[in-house]
């Protein structure tokens, strides 16, 4: 093998041009397919980021008047939902809702001192915060205490918090709610972009004691996976508008009185315009990597041909025709393994210095890097053409009569 090795070595460095043509396309199809990927991934991601592709399916359901009658009932009556109706979602066992979280909006007066802000306080559960697309980034989120004993506690973001306390760490610290003495016990953030409203948040059961004695609530969200398709979702949201209308008393066709919202559709419809790309890219890349391999089966057929004589020689001296077929594919794998190789290193090279050059600064841009395994399998499916390559004209010289050989 050694002595093979030397040879394909030896036959190599008599041809340094044509092995210098052949790795450069060689490379600069590797290059290119690995620069593409990198850049796809990064506009993916960033078109992902950019419209919040990431995050969790919400539905969101609010009651509003009836435009239909229903069973002597006059339409334009208000429909009010309850603690009730969320519950009913939750035992309901309708397939796909991950978690149910009823809220309750109020328009409150909060301050600290002689320092009053007007806005709406959230009253929710445990967990809500991802409803609303924010992340706490101080103290602690509602726990089952706070809701079973109607704590007066809040959770407030970062925004209302400079204008309430300038600058100095809320937790712990008292605000007032509408002359009651709340505990800030959490500080939320925008997981989304800068927070641009003013927000606070206090435990559901509280709201309802002091605002809502009724049980009444403003809306149910809900978090809802594995959903594939269009007709998946407009399904699921059929069972719902249907369960509570039931429950409501409204027409199963009233979709003013019970809304439910919901962007799954034009969420899917993005994701397959950004799964369209990535596919477009691949048959860009696909594409020039095979104009490589067409490069090297070109080469190889030049340099068999070119080489018959020679062969003929060897076969005459006693290889056998393995011996001169392994030679042959021995060149063409390394060919296509080191410029191939090179190739995919300077296209890493390339998106690892655009990532640390760009970092965050362009959002639709993010993280340009390519995935370790998809260039490794494409590193290989070079090598496995190489070896056909190479294959097919060393079978071919082989083939000629030894008299054919040594007088061409």
């Amino acid at each position: 093998m050694r002595e093979l090795f030397s040879e394909v070595l030896l036959a190599m460095k008599s041809n340094r041009l044509r092995i210098a043509l052949t790795g450069f396309s060689i490379a600069w199809g590797m290059f290119i397919l690995v620069v593409l990927l990198g850049s796809s991934g990064g506009f993916q991601r960033g078109l992902y980021k950019t419209f919040h592709l990431d995050l969790n399916q919400v539905i969101r359901i609010t009651a509003g008047k009836t435009v239909m009658p229903w069973n002597g009932m006059d339409k334009g009556r208000q429909l009010k939902l309850s603690l009730s109706d969320a519950q009913a979602i939750q035992q309901s066992h309708i397939q796909h809702i991950q978690r149910v979280f009823p809220m309750a909006v109020q328009s409150v007066e909060m301050g600290v001192g002689n320092n009053l802000i007007k806005l709406a306080a959230t009253g929710c559960g445990d967990n809500y915060l991802t409803i609303d697309y924010r992340v706490l980034t101080a103290g602690r989120d509602f726990n089952t205490n706070d809701l079973e004993q109607q704590t007066k506690t809040c959770i407030i973001n970062e925004r209302l918090s400079r204008q309430l306390f300038k600058g100095k760490n809320p937790i712990g610290q008292f605000v007032t709610i509408d002359h009651l003495v709340f505990t800030v016990v959490g500080l939320c953030k925008s997981s989304l972009n800068e927070d641009i409203e003013l927000a606070a948040y206090i435990p559901l059961t509280t709201m309802q004691t002091v605002y809502h004695p009724d049980g009444m609530i403003n809306g149910i969200n809900l978090i809802v996976d594995e959903l594939e398709s269009a007709e998946h979702n407009q399904h699921l949201e059929r069972e719902l508008h249907d369960l509570l209308a039931s429950r409501l008393g409204c027409s199963p066709k009233d979709y003013k009185g019970i809304v439910v919202s919901n962007y799954y559709e034009q969420i899917l419809s993005a994701k397959k315009m950004i799964a369209g790309i990535g596919i477009f890219v691949w048959i860009i890349g696909i594409a020039t990597l095979i104009a490589g391999i067409v490069g090297v089966s070109n080469i190889m057929l030049i340099t068999v041909k070119e080489r018959t004589r020679e062969l003929g020689v060897r076969k005459a001296m006693g290889a056998s025709n393995d011996h001169i077929i392994t030679m042959v594919l021995m060149e063409s794998v390394i060919i296509t393994l080191i410029f191939g190789y090179i190739g995919m290193m300077l296209g890493v090279g390339l998106t690892q210095l655009l990532d640390s050059a760009l970092g965050s600064a362009v959002p639709m841009f993010q993280n340009p890097t390519v995935n370790f395994w998809p260039i490794m399998g494409c590193n290989c499916i070079m090598v496995l053409a190489g070896i056909i390559a190479g294959y097919v004209p060393a079978k071919r010289a082989v083939s000629i009569k030894l008299v054919e050989a040594l007088t061409s």
